[in-house]
């Protein structure tokens, strides 16, 4: 194997380590939602209560292996990011999804140390998970195009209003993660403890009730729209089988994602109803992503070829006169 294959595969397989580790980070962080410790290591950051390597009692071990982890993560992150614009810098995709990838990345420590430093607020603790589903969805893409440089290539456009619905429904994915993210945050999923509706009657009053039903609907949307998706990629088989593919996981995926939201509920937000919770919601964000992608690279890669044919017939054509 040459030199320039054996790189190429290597990056491949960090490209995997390191969505692996995203995901891995994501959990954990839900870990230290779930059991109380993110006021493990005090109002320290990036150190852990004065310490680069602390007492490890129960709630600082918790919230200082998620940060160790997370230290391991950002290496494997900038490591992919060096050796994919090393090997794959021609490619558009690549030069969007890698500034994306370290975006998360940084945005996510910051957003972590925010979060340390002003733990009562809710907003930034979901948005600090969003982030991080940004980071494990770019992290995803860009390993998938170092490990399978073939996929960059996309045969047949969907029309722009296909393109357009697939990323309003990559957008509504997002806030239906926020919305969960910030219940959880807020401290109100006391007020549902029933699923799927809150209590013994259909319609609860108080605030808390109410984002609870609006991330409920928003989870019901949420499948209808992936079915309906679904629909219109089939139009475009066999040349568009990776978008019926990637429909197909993301009906899946919420799916279980609503079966784990019951399960959580009524196991009444037990650790590991939790941390499925959690890395269910990274992968459906991440299906998610990979439609929005995939729908974008389809249109410019073959808007792009058409204009290159239609470039070299003018040029064939013999002169008149």
């Amino acid at each position: 194997m040459s030199s320039g294959k054996a790189l190429r595969r290597f990056t491949g397989w960090l490209g995997v380590a390191a969505a692996v580790g995203m995901l891995v980070v994501l959990i954990m962080g839900a870990r230290v939602t779930d059991t109380g410790s993110a006021a493990g290591c005090g109002r320290d950051w990036p150190l852990c209560n004065g310490r680069f390597i602390p007492e490890l009692a129960a709630a600082t071990a918790i919230e200082f292996s998620h940060r160790l982890v997370t230290g391991v993560e950002g290496f494997l992150i900038v490591a992919l990011a060096v050796l994919a614009l090393l090997l794959l810098r021609h490619r558009r995709a690549v030069l969007i999804l890698v500034p994306i990838m370290l975006f998360g990345l940084v945005a996510q420590a910051l957003l972590g140390a925010a979060a340390v430093m002003w733990p009562e607020q809710p907003e930034v603790l979901a948005l600090h998970f969003g982030i991080s589903l940004i980071a494990l969805a770019s992290t995803t893409l860009v390993g998938l195009c170092a490990l399978r440089p073939d996929s960059l290539v996309a045969r047949r456009p969907v029309p722009v209003l296909v393109a357009t619905m697939t990323w309003a429904y990559a957008v509504y994915i997002y806030f239906l993660v926020y919305s969960g993210a910030y219940i959880r945050h807020a401290g109100a999923a006391a007020a549902c403890p029933g699923w799927p509706f809150c209590g013994s009657g259909y319609v609860a009053q108080g605030s808390a009730v109410g984002v609870n039903y609006l991330h409920r609907f928003l989870a019901a949307g949420a499948l209808m729209l992936a079915l309906a998706l679904w629909v219109l990629y089939r139009r475009y088989r066999p040349d568009r089988r990776d978008l019926e593919t990637g429909a197909r996981v993301t009906i899946l995926a919420t799916l279980a994602q609503g079966a784990a939201g019951a399960f959580l509920v009524l196991n009444h937000w037990g650790l590991f109803g939790e941390l499925l919770h959690a890395g269910l919601t990274g992968l459906l964000f991440t299906a998610a992503a990979y439609l929005a992608f995939r729908v974008s690279l389809g249109y410019r890669a073959t808007a792009t070829t058409s204009m290159s044919e239609e470039g070299a017939g003018l040029r064939s054509q013999p002169s008149r006169g």
